[in-house]
């Protein structure tokens, strides 16, 4: 017999003899005992809904924020971390309450010079609209999108007077002339009629200044009046009394758009109005 057939019986005598071991080893393991692994499982579910598992028996499970610091350790060695308490810090405290002060009266103070106009009108030259005391409420907006209208309430920088602001009603448009007749007042634009006003805001009869007047609105410039015109100086009572005397010019007698600070909208009180719901009045109309 050759070498390599020695060999080869060799390795498969080899092969025989583990595959006989290893099927012993196999048949020698007794099967698992099943009733006694069904005995042995837990009468609870550990992760049952509603339940939580704590990390040993003398650990409670509660919430911590990420400032408190906390560790892996502290629960590898069921050690409950100390939760931390933050103290009151007067010193931050005011300085909030100073901050948030400051925003609000920064935001006020906006609202105020670029927004509304909030003011209350010390005279009787408005009425029957507008009565002495009443707190009127408008807005600085309105003419950034439109040209003023006629019959529009505003409120405007007075030219004969610094730091005093006059509330009128626009009734002359630039280009346009104003003819006061007998207490009526018809607007003309060159030779031809516009209109003939219906005032039916005029507080009473009108007889004060209330014939003989002409006058022809320049470009940029409106004609205004009060609405108690028996008692209001309005461009009747700037032409007498200023253009009349050579204190101003014929264009000065007419509110320019810069001049107007905003356009009337509303009346949120009256003190003179008994009825609670009188105190409101709307002024756009």
């Amino acid at each position: 017999m050759s070498e390599e057939k020695l060999e080869e019986q060799e390795k498969d005598s080899i092969a025989a003899e583990l595959d006989t071991e290893f099927s012993n080893l196999v048949n020698s393991v007794p099967p698992p005992d099943l009733e006694a692994v069904i005995a042995d499982e837990p009468d609870e579910n550990p992760f049952e809904e509603g339940k939580e598992k704590a990390f040993d028996e003398n650990v409670e499970i509660i919430d911590y924020d990420i400032d408190d610091e906390i560790t892996a350790n502290d629960f590898k060695n069921n050690k409950r971390p100390i939760k931390k308490e933050r103290e009151f810090d007067l010193k931050a405290e005011i300085i909030s309450w100073i901050k948030m002060f400051v925003a609000a009266i920064v935001i006020a103070f906006v609202i105020v010079e670029f927004i509304i106009i909030n003011a209350t009108v010390p005279t009787g030259s408005m009425e029957k609209t507008i009565l002495p005391g009443d707190r009127i409420l408008g807005s600085r907006l309105t003419y950034l999108f439109h040209e003023p209208e006629r019959g529009d309430i505003i409120v405007f920088k007075y030219q004969f007077e610094e730091n005093t602001d006059y509330v009128k009603r626009i009734i002359g448009l630039p280009g346009e002339t104003v003819s006061i007749t007998n207490g009526e007042i018809t607007i003309y634009k060159g030779d031809e009629l516009i209109e003939t006003l219906d005032e039916d805001y005029i507080n009473g009869e009108w007889t004060w200044k209330a014939n003989g007047y002409t006058f022809t609105v320049p470009e940029g410039r409106y004609f205004v009046l009060g609405d108690n015109r028996n008692n209001s100086k309005d461009t009747r009572y700037w032409y007498d009394e200023y253009y009349q005397t050579g204190q101003c010019t014929e264009t000065e007698l007419y509110i320019s758009k810069e001049q107007i600070l905003g356009k009337i909208y509303f009346r949120y009180w009256s003190a003179q109005e008994k009825s609670f719901f009188d105190k409101f009045k709307n002024l756009n109309k």
